[in-house]
């Protein structure tokens, strides 16, 4: 039987490599027109963030040396998951493709360049499902008509409910948080819009619903596992300003309540992400500096971890079976 090859799109948000200008207004430019599918972002408004962004990244990130790692963490990733996949051989041949919404290579492109390939399957590389997400990689495959005698691209989606991903996720945590008895784990994900700017709830798919219900899951398997010490886990989230009203608690408010009742120890695990960036290494440990905390730990995201690349290994190649 011919050989057939199954091309895997890791569809990561993706960040600036460099402090350059150019690159980090790019970046915000492509960011807020993605959003702007969704939420009223006017252009005027979105060119001047961009620009007042990419001046502040710039010299921001030429300053501290900072380079985001998200995107060499999505080419890695992309690496194991190419190496487990093919480690069995047979008739299925996987090749892997790391790509952006907001950089390059764009999903898009990587998606039109596959287009040959006996079946395409999108991944988006975060847990929650929403508009902006996997809805864009289900309306990218729903309006590409596939190749003749080849089935339409496949979105894999559902990792929010997983329980799967959920005790690689409890597993990673236990590995390297710090375990202080009685110290507070804070869980925290990508806030997302509740009200418009009017006061009105969004007429898009926000992943609310589905962001708490994981939470929730995962602060109860973590309160549930024996290796636990933590004294209470909390959940927050790292939230914009613009659009409308987000998340709450935000990062900042939790911080400050947990300061108000006196609590000194606390680890951040950024579980809303598959891979640590900007957010993560730096918007959220300057909040955390920002408080009154006396003791913070930080848990990396499962990034390359060779848990999270067996995982998505084992989900991509059950929805391959599925439909080979």
């Amino acid at each position: 039987m011919n050989e057939q090859r199954i091309a895997v799109i890791l569809a990561a948000h993706g960040e600036a490599e460099t402090a350059g200008f150019v690159d980090n207004f790019s970046m915000i430019r492509h960011t807020l027109s993605h959003a702007g599918e969704v939420m009223r972002l006017p252009l005027p408004l979105q060119i001047m963030i961009s620009l007042v962004g990419g001046v502040k990244n710039s010299v921001q990130f030429r300053r501290t040396g900072f380079r985001s790692p998200q995107n060499a963490i999505t080419r890695k990733q992309a690496e194991m998951l190419a190496e487990k996949l093919n480690r069995q051989g047979g008739r299925l041949r996987f090749d892997v493709h790391p790509s952006f919404f907001v950089t390059p290579p764009f999903v898009d492109e990587v998606f039109n360049k596959t287009r040959d390939y006996d079946l395409q399957l999108l991944v988006p590389m975060a847990p929650v499902d929403n508009r902006l997400m996997s809805g864009s990689l289900q309306m990218l495959a729903g309006r590409s008509a596939p190749l003749p005698g080849r089935p339409c691209a496949k979105v894999i989606a559902g990792f929010w409910k997983d329980a799967g991903l959920h005790r690689v996720y409890v597993d990673h945590l236990f590995l390297y948080g710090e375990a202080v008895p009685g110290s507070t784990l804070v869980l925290a994900f990508h806030g997302t819009i509740e009200l418009d700017t009017k006061g009105a709830k969004p007429g898009f798919h926000t992943g609310a619903k589905e962001m708490a219900d994981m939470a929730a899951a995962l602060r109860r398997a973590v309160l549930d596992d024996p290796r636990n010490t933590y004294g209470r886990v909390e959940v927050a989230y790292l939230n914009h300003d613009v659009g409308g009203t987000w998340s709450s608690p935000s990062l900042q408010e939790k911080l400050g309540e947990l300061c108000g009742e006196g609590v000194g120890s606390v680890e951040l695990f950024n579980c809303g992400y598959f891979s640590d960036g900007t957010e993560t290494v730096v918007t959220a440990r300057e909040h955390v500096a920002a408080s009154c905390l006396e003791h913070a730990g930080f848990i990396p995201c499962v990034n390359d971890s060779e848990a999270f690349a067996e995982y998505l290994a084992a989900k991509v190649a059950q929805r391959v079976t599925g439909e080979t």
